[in-house]
């Protein structure tokens, strides 16, 4: 890998299924620099690690870098707070909104509400201001209605 090639002296542990790649940095010494000013050199590391990895488009798979689990830490948060928001929107039956957000922020919380059965999301907003509309969905209208 290109830290240890680089002579960082960091361990790894990698898992992958069939379209991602995940490494999880071990190192006590490097973990405040890496995630420091919002993971910024963990976020470009995962940047070089995918353009290595990736050279051959046919065959690309999401790689994810990742310190002692922070950004899985973080994910599951995101997520949390994304359904709770999802269930006030439908309980309150207006749209909330998350963010702004960074684009893998917003694609976590798009793919963890794809399923939801009664919200839909749709991003807006431009650049950094970008955010997450979670949309209550209509209720089928009854014929008790009519």
């Amino acid at each position: 890998m290109l830290l240890e090639g680089l002579g960082f002296g960091m361990t790894f542990v990698a898992t992958e299924d069939d379209d991602r790649v995940n490494f999880d940095l071990e190192s006590d010494i490097y973990h405040p620099v890496l995630v420091a000013r919002d993971m910024a050199l963990l976020d470009a590391l995962e940047h070089l690690v995918d353009k290595m990895g990736n050279q051959d488009a046919e065959n690309r798979r999401r790689i994810n870098v990742d310190s002692q689990g922070i950004k899985s830490s973080q994910d599951t948060d995101l997520v949390q707070s994304a359904e709770e928001l999802a269930d006030l929107a439908v309980e309150r039956g207006q749209t909330m909104k998350m963010g702004p957000l960074d684009p893998r922020s917003r694609r976590i919380v798009h793919v963890a509400l794809k399923e939801h059965a009664h919200v839909s999301t749709r991003s807006e907003g431009e650049g950094a201001f970008r955010q997450v509309c979670i949309i209550p969905k209509q209720a089928p209208a009854s014929e008790d209605d009519e």
